[in-house]
């Protein structure tokens, strides 16, 4: 049977819907989306591997909104903690190409079940300041500027830095991400920028992973090349982002999320 020029139109429109249905399908039933409408990313066809290549098993970790058991707090100190237990095995890989000292081979790992082992895909709860929160451009994560993904900053990662205290510099600190997919409309850099200035308390939920891509900070020095911070573990994505609005919410009160908090 032939198709006309429009049947075949429509057709073509239905496989790429239901390739890109795939593309989305979470691993379980109840992902933790922060939003639970469609991002401008999420009508591409750009799932969960990104790009794919060497980085495939680290970008279907970094878009994991399927996080195992509930919440567990997690510290900075514990995330630095968990680096130097990664420096001790020398079969995980981390590090760019170029430059890691750290380690023997460079990264992407592309076996993370000893990263697993350590708690990557866990869902965790970290409490500290933001230090700063940049806008990321075109990563493998997010596809590039291929499969139907424009260069904007909708469809691209906010890559945030997170430290125990205001004044401490960022290689004290470990990053958290929040990923395009379903990320509210209200979650901007610009916004999660006012809240660093108003340096009030920050409390994010989400996956532990662990950006085996890059070498965290050298003797208080970031690597050529790689972001800074203390830590190559993660919250990454973030499920949830609440600020404090009291300045000690340590009873567990007076924690807003951040798309109802308003700069004073």
């Amino acid at each position: 049977m032939q198709l006309g020029r429009q049947s075949r139109g429509a057709l073509i429109v239905i496989l790429s819907a239901v390739l890109c249905s795939r593309a989305q399908s979470p691993s379980c039933p109840h992902p933790r989306y922060p939003s639970p409408s469609p991002a401008p990313i999420d009508s591409t066809s750009c799932g969960p591997a990104g790009s794919g290549g060497d980085e495939t098993t680290q970008n279907e970790a970094k878009n994991n909104f399927c996080a195992t058991g509930s919440a567990q707090p997690k510290t900075i100190s514990e995330m630095m903690a968990l680096q130097q237990q990664v420096q001790k095995d020398n079969n995980i890989p981390f590090g760019n190409p170029d430059m890691h000292p750290l380690s023997t081979t460079h990264g992407p790992a592309t076996d993370r079940s000893a990263l697993v082992k350590l708690g990557e895909g866990s869902e965790v709860v970290l409490n500290g300041f933001v230090k700063i929160a940049r806008q990321e451009g075109a990563e493998s994560v997010n596809c590039g500027t291929g499969k139907g993904v424009p260069d904007q900053p909708e469809y691209h990662d906010i890559h945030i830095s997170m430290v125990e205290s205001p004044g401490q510099a960022e290689c004290a600190g470990v990053v958290v991400e929040m990923v395009p997919h379903h990320r509210p409309v209200s979650w901007t850099s610009d916004l999660v920028n006012q809240v660093a200035s108003a340096k009030l308390p920050v409390r994010v939920t989400g996956q532990l992973m662990f950006d085996s891509s890059h070498t965290p900070c050298v003797n208080g020095k970031a690597v050529s090349g790689d972001p800074a911070r203390a830590s190559l573990w993660e919250v990454h994505p973030i499920y949830e982002f609440d600020v404090c609005t009291q300045g000690d919410c340590s009873s567990g009160s007076g924690w807003v999320p951040l798309a109802a908090w308003k700069k004073p």
